[in-house]
């Protein structure tokens, strides 16, 4: 267990405050019976000095160990919920994307924020009072019926009304956290959905709508908590005013058998509403934990979705196979979690080792589906991939993704420097070959245009380049690794013809006689390959060189003459 030495010390620390405070009750009773009241026998000024003394460093001590105590908790908690946001940050690196899909992006960043930080703020409180509030109530209640037993089971009659009061607020507000978290995910959802389509909102003005959308969000969300707070507001006044109810029949019932010779003192009775005041903060306490344990329950709940999910097989162990390039699809089908049809239906394709393999067709075809199955990012509903004659099921995520060097839809750029993203395909890699990665993939001018060079700082996204910057710099990364298969998922769109005619030259050359597979919509970019393959709706309508298509592929030859306008062939 980590953390177990400074818990035990902290543990120790706290117990040691516990049982001063209990001892200043009794010391100051001592003092009212045997230093005021008690004068008349003689000169007891020198005793109330020394008992004072004594008070002064008990407090002291008290105060240093709560304190030393407080501070080693809370550093725990913080190692505590670092690690917590760091096992739910990896997990989230695990997870199949069928997993976050379902979660969702927004509902994954609340839980390892807004979740994260309640379930913190929960247990501080309670891991603070811990070792305190047992030892204060117990030990209140134990000194108080030392000294009187009657007046001892008035208090011991009130703490069950609060406790029963408690658990009857608590059980009603696990449904008014669970709805507030659900639309605090809602709210979060939507304020990233606005951010990310501010222009196309502001466009077809639908500023209003989306306003009421985040509105009525917050509303339910903000009406849940409000509720949840009254209910837990009701509690400190209700608990304070039964003890105090039993205080001052404390001090009824106290005076009453002062009268009546019961060996009762005034100072035990200020000792008792001493303790009265020690039982009624740890009751306080204990409430409080026990009404926020729902909103810690439904935090944890969230918590542990996203720590039980459904996890990739990248434990799986890697044995060092290495593919020759060869891919074989037998009637591969795939169909997105919910949906009604299949995304890819029956694909059967044979590609060498050696091979360019251009995949084309229309938006929404399957062509990014296609490589997100290659990829291993997405398993297959029906059908197999094979490499190299090898079920993709019996290979491990990283040999696969170990063999093939992919560039991506979306260009990924991170913060950091040319170098930094580029040594992310080869980490290896020297300065000499980044920057014939860069010639590649015609970008190498840009670079050494920057004073920095390959130190140049980019931020996150790539947001100080432009798009076809941020795909050539992809690409670059790409081509730096030695894979015998590369796949470029319309990793040329940004590029206008000239550039792309020379990046995809250079990567013609870098890669011979490695398996290349060009996803793309443009037909120049699919027109000299070794084959092509034409997709449209999730199904090959055509499989052949550029010739062979123009004669017997329909649609193919719809894409060639909408974007060449007939021309030469």
């Amino acid at each position: 267990m980590p953390h177990k030495g400074k818990i035990a010390l902290a543990t120790l620390l706290m117990a040691v405050s516990a049982v001063c405070n209990l001892l200043l009750p009794t010391m100051m009773s001592d003092i009212l019976d045997r230093g005021f009241y008690g004068a008349a026998e003689g000169n007891t000024f020198p005793y109330i000095v020394k008992t004072t003394l004594w008070m002064l460093a008990i407090s002291t001590v008290s105060f240093g160990s709560v304190v030393g105590g407080y501070w080693i908790v809370y550093h725990v908690l913080a190692d505590y919920t670092c690690d917590l946001r760091q096992m739910i940050f990896d997990k989230v690196h695990t997870m199949t994307l069928e997993e976050v899909g379902r979660l969702g992006t927004s509902n994954l960043v609340t839980r390892i924020t807004h979740d994260v930080g309640n379930l913190n703020w929960v247990v501080s409180m309670i891991c603070g009072n811990l070792i305190i509030i047992p030892l204060m109530f117990l030990g209140g209640v134990l000194l108080c019926m030392r000294k009187d037993v009657m007046l001892s089971l008035v208090i011991l009659l009130a703490v069950p009304v609060v406790i029963a009061a408690v658990l009857l607020m608590s059980k009603r507000m696990t449904g008014l956290w669970e709805v507030s978290d659900k639309y605090c995910d809602r709210q979060n959802d939507l304020v990233r959905e606005r951010l990310r389509g501010i222009r196309v909102i502001r466009a077809f003005d639908r500023e209003t709508k989306s306003h009421e959308r985040i509105s009525d969000a917050t509303r339910v969300m903000s009406d849940n908590i409000i509720r949840a707070n009254i209910h837990m507001s009701i509690v400190d006044p209700l608990a304070c005013f039964v003890l105090n109810l039993a205080a001052l029949l404390v001090v009824f019932l106290g005076g009453v058998r002062i009268e009546r010779g019961s060996g009762l003192t005034a100072g035990d009775i200020f000792a008792v509403i001493q303790y009265i005041g020690i039982i009624l903060s740890s009751i306080l306490s204990v409430s409080f934990a026990i009404i926020m344990l729902p909103h810690v329950k439904v935090a944890a709940r969230r918590i542990c979705e996203v720590t039980d999910s459904k996890a990739t097989d990248d434990e799986q162990t890697s044995n060092g196979r290495t593919f020759s390039g060869g891919i074989e699809l037998r009637n591969l089908s795939f169909a997105y979690p919910g949906a009604r049809e299949n995304a890819l239906r029956d694909l059967n394709l044979t590609i060498l080792p050696g091979q360019k393999v251009s995949v084309i067709g229309g938006t929404g075809s399957g062509k990014s589906t296609l490589v997100s199955l290659l990829m291993g990012f997405r398993k297959p509903t029906g059908g197999q991939i094979l490499f190299d004659g090898v079920d993709s099921a019996e290979c491990s995520p990283q040999d696969i993704r170990a063999n093939i060097s992919c560039s991506l839809q979306k260009a990924m750029i991170f913060s950091g420097t040319i170098a930094d993203n580029l040594r992310m395909g080869k980490p290896d890699a020297t300065d000499e070959e980044l920057w014939d990665a860069l010639e590649l993939a015609q970008l190498a001018d840009f670079v050494r245009e920057q004073k920095a060079g390959l130190d140049f700082k980019l931020t996150q996204a790539g947001t100080n380049i432009s798009g076809g910057q941020k795909q050539r710099l992809a690409i670059a990364r790409a081509a730096l690794r030695d894979a015998p298969i590369y796949i470029f998922d319309d990793s040329f769109s940004a590029l206008d013809f000239l550039t792309e005619a020379k990046v995809r030259g250079s990567i013609n050359r870098r890669t011979q006689g490695r398996t290349q597979i060009v996803v793309t919509q443009r037909v120049v970019s699919a027109m000299h390959s070794d084959l092509i393959v034409v997709l449209s709706d999730g199904a090959v309508v055509g499989l052949g060189r550029h010739e062979d298509l123009l004669r017997d592929c329909g649609i193919y030859r719809e894409i060639f003459h909408s974007q060449t306008g007939g021309g030469a062939e």
